[in-house]
């Protein structure tokens, strides 16, 4: 005997009532293409906006001289730490599948980072307010400033977002592999190496806006897959959608 259990838009709850059941996968799909190349992006325009912070007395003054530059690169920053953990979970979606081992230690590396990259907006916003103190307060802002950036909580967390970072997007490149054109992944997988060229050897934020550009490339691959991506390769049905039949 063959019973059919099928109701793709409605299911009873234990009341009685029929609810219905909406598939939300499609909105799923096209929101997390939208936030995927935001992220990088901000940041990379936020490299327009960056002030020479070698000395950070004499930062506090060139910021005073200009806040609204600041503001920028502060809001632009809060943007992106507000994109990038769904922005991450959303490509590693897209490479679990054919590589879930490395997808799951790729994302456990980029979250520990990205989690210690809050301490980064807390001290852009120090920066704009130690600008504001008036000029003779502000050695005192420069030695706060210099002290969170080196000890405490705020310079263990800015090291753990570094070494996140770092590592985090190498992995996810080779866990991208085969998910997305290999013009994605490979950009992920250099964004570290031009990284490194920037800060270590160039100390030109131009080169670690062209890093972040990587990425947003990278994510932007991501973004095209998902969208062709099958509703039902994305994610299970909701459960009022499913259609079964059971042979007794």
């Amino acid at each position: 005997m063959s019973v059919t259990e099928a109701s793709k838009s409605k299911i009873k709850n234990d009341s009685g009532r029929v609810r219905r059941v909406r598939d939300v996968r499609s909105f799923q799909r096209y929101a997390a293409a939208i936030i995927l190349p935001i992220p990088p992006t901000c940041i990379a325009i936020g490299r327009l906006f960056q002030t020479d912070d070698s000395d950070t007395r004499r930062t506090l003054d060139l910021i005073a001289a200009n806040p609204d530059r600041q503001f920028t690169f502060a809001l632009l920053g809060f943007i992106s730490l507000a994109c990038v953990i769904p922005a991450f979970l959303a490509a590693g979606r897209l490479s679990r599948r054919r590589r879930p081992v490395l997808t799951t230690i790729a994302l456990a590396v980029n979250l520990m980072g990205l989690i210690g990259g809050f301490a980064l907006f807390a001290i852009d916003n120090l920066y704009l307010i130690g600008a504001s103190l008036p000029v003779a307060q502000r050695d005192v802002g420069a030695v706060v400033i210099d002290e969170m950036w080196s000890t405490g909580i705020p310079g263990f967390s800015t090291n753990l977002f570094v070494l996140g970072h770092f590592l985090g997007t190498i992995l996810m490149g080779l866990a991208l592999r085969g998910s997305i054109p290999t013009v994605g992944w490979l950009a992920m997988l250099l964004t570290t190496p031009v990284h490194f060229l920037a800060f270590v050897f160039l100390q030109m934020p131009a080169v670690d806006m062209a890093a972040w550009l990587l990425m947003t490339l990278a994510f932007a691959c991501c973004a095209v897959k998902i969208i062709k991506t099958p509703n039902d390769q994305w994610d299970l049905r909701p459960l009022g959608q499913t259609a079964a039949s059971h042979r007794v």
